[in-house]
């Protein structure tokens, strides 16, 4: 994968999130997933949304858009099916991912 699709991928907030847990843990579920980054969102949006909503919208954009966007690049299999999420190959992307107490953001890392 070159640069400009890995920056392509982590553009946007819930996929660097994704990546990021699955780095931690390498395999869980599409409803564990979803749950982390509600989470997370939860802190961005300072309760606009319920909980419940929260994580209903989060989960649909997994299923829908995150997650088969990750597989087609090789970084993630997973089945909706059963709700299995694993980690392939985020190799390519593990360098531009720098992780602090509150988000995940984009930036080189130095080595």
């Amino acid at each position: 994968m070159n640069t400009a699709e890995a920056l392509t991928l982590l553009a946007d907030t819930d996929r660097r999130r994704a990546v990021a847990a699955l780095l931690e843990t390498e395999t869980t579920t599409i409803d564990a997933l979803s749950e982390r980054l509600a989470d997370a969102r939860r802190q961005d949006d300072a309760g606009v949304e319920s909980d419940a909503d929260r994580f209903e919208r989060t989960k649909i954009g997994l299923i829908h858009d995150h997650l088969p966007r990750l597989a087609d690049h090789g970084v993630l299999e997973y089945d909706a099916r059963n709700g299995d999420v694993v980690l392939e190959d985020a190799s390519d992307l593990e360098p531009y991912l720098a992780v602090d107490e509150t988000t995940v953001s984009i930036a080189p890392q130095n080595e």
